[in-house]
């Protein structure tokens, strides 16, 4: 049986309109759905049935690789723009690689992708050509047109690839085209409140949001529709590196002009202490009892005991409460007792934004079913913006960080970024603001904490939370003292 080589070519340079997106990433290392693109092309050739060899090449001298391939080797070589939307029918050329038996081009929407050699000799005499233009579109042998995938290199192809990977967690199915999102869950009381959500808001706020429209209600399911807007969330830009300092300073213009013309009204200072504790005491107290309910939290209590300074969870929670005490005695005594209308959940994730236009939308709130339930601690929403800003949320949720054994035998949380400058910039507009820091990084801790048990699915992200509330936890402290 002949030998079949993928080679998955990562030579071109995306354009500089495409970096406002990916950084300066290459296509391959776009991430989409928690995984890079290389690794989902080579995952998927691993799976096959067909005995596939893998190889990225990222400059035209590491194609010297196949020289050591049989002569009657098939090679396919696919371009890293080229980003699979058909699982299916990839998996289809995949498995039929072995029978093609002369040189055939890929081509999604008349542009070439890949091509498949059924030879070394024909695929060496095309390389030297490509070394020279760049683009396997001279090659005109077999058409084979496919639906499989979609050409990154068109800034619309990447928006609308990159925007459709919505966190899924609590829906069971995010549909769309070009121009409309449509949510839809078997938990319908969430579909409505968020639905509901906007509906209710003030008109003056309803500017913020993305409007919601077409709700339904059917037997086993709610949705409703939203426009596709032609903007990516800020986590997607965040977290592959493409927003500098200056553009950082904008996004926190208008987020806390958001933050400091959202409607409010004057409470007892009672109320705001008590509305305050079921936050961010009262809350984490029942996620900490709901996780402890779950089967892989044994596994979790292990790793605490083992590989942390503390023997078990309840030790963490001791210390957040203990510094809770500290800051919030200074907090209640000076605060000016009020409530706000809040989005409920406004990380990186939740924030659409264009560079061009200087737009912002919020999407995805937390919801409402009556307009009591629009009301909130101020405190909320920015310590949730704190949470992608401080806490690096969004890198969790790209699997962008690692837990590793230190010299001391304990574990390690490592971020995939630096974020120090943009701290010091969000600790800016706080400060303008009037919000205290510590007091949003306290907040912030209990976030994560707070969020165990609703992402139990992925212990190892779990844990992960648990060791940057601890790193969180060490901040303060150190400013407290």
């Amino acid at each position: 049986m002949k030998k079949v080589l993928l080679v998955y070519d990562d030579t071109t340079s995306p354009n500089d309109r495409i970096k406002t997106i990916i950084g300066n990433r290459s296509f391959s290392e776009i991430i989409f759905k928690r995984k890079k693109l290389y690794s989902r092309v080579q995952e998927m050739a691993n799976e096959t049935e067909t005995d596939i060899d893998f190889i990225k090449i990222k400059n035209v001298n590491d194609f010297k690789i196949i020289e050591q391939y049989p002569k009657e080797t098939i090679f396919f070589h696919l371009l890293s723009n080229a980003a699979i939307i058909d699982v299916q029918e990839f998996s289809v050329i995949l498995e039929k690689l072995i029978y093609v038996n002369e040189t055939s081009t890929v081509r999604y929407n008349e542009k070439t992708v890949g091509v498949i050699f059924t030879n070394k000799e024909d695929y060496t005499d095309a390389l030297k050509e490509y070394k020279n233009v760049k683009n396997l579109d001279f090659i005109k042998d077999n058409i084979i047109e496919t639906k499989a995938f979609i050409d990154l290199t068109d800034y619309n192809n990447l928006l609308m690839y990159i925007s459709s990977g919505f966190d899924t967690r609590y829906f069971n199915s995010i549909q769309g085209d070009n121009y409309t999102v449509t949510k839809k869950s078997k938990d319908k009381k969430k579909i409505k409140m968020e639905y509901s959500y906007y509906w209710l808001l003030p008109e003056r706020m309803k500017n913020w949001m993305v409007m919601p429209y077409d709700y339904k209600e059917e037997k086993d399911y709610a949705c409703y529709t939203m426009e596709r807007m032609p903007m990516t969330d800020i986590a997607i830009r965040w977290t592959h590196g493409a927003i500098d300092e200056e553009e950082f300073r904008k996004i926190m213009d208008k987020i806390f002009y958001f933050i400091q013309t959202r409607e409010e009204k004057e409470i007892l200072k009672e109320e705001y202490i008590n509305n305050a504790e079921k936050l961010y005491l009262k809350k984490l107290d029942d996620r900490v009892k709901k996780l402890k309910k779950l089967p892989e939290y044994e596994q979790i209590k292990g790793l605490i005991a083992n590989g942390t300074e503390y023997k078990k969870i309840d030790e963490i929670i001791e210390r957040y409460k203990s510094l809770h005490n500290k800051i919030t005695a200074k907090l209640y005594k000076n605060v000016k007792p009020r409530s706000v209308i809040g989005h409920g959940d406004v990380f990186f994730a939740n924030m659409l934004y264009s560079k061009e236009e200087n737009l912002l939308r919020l999407i995805d709130p937390k919801g409402a079913i009556e307009e009591k339930d629009l009301w909130t601690d101020p405190y909320y929403d920015v310590a949730k913006l704190s949470h992608s800003v401080c806490g690096n949320y969004d890198f969790f949720n790209t699997d962008s960080y690692d837990i590793n054994l230190n010299k001391k035998m304990k574990y390690e949380l490592s971020v995939h970024f630096d974020n120090s400058k943009y701290i010091e910039i969000f600790k800016e507009y706080l400060e303008k603001a009037g919000y205290d820091y510590l007091t949003v990084r306290l907040y912030e801790a209990s976030l994560f904490l707070s969020m165990l048990p609703l992402h139990i699915d992925n212990p190892h992200k779990t844990f992960g939370f648990i060791l940057n509330a601890i790193n969180i936890l060490n901040v303060i402290e150190k400013e407290v003292q």
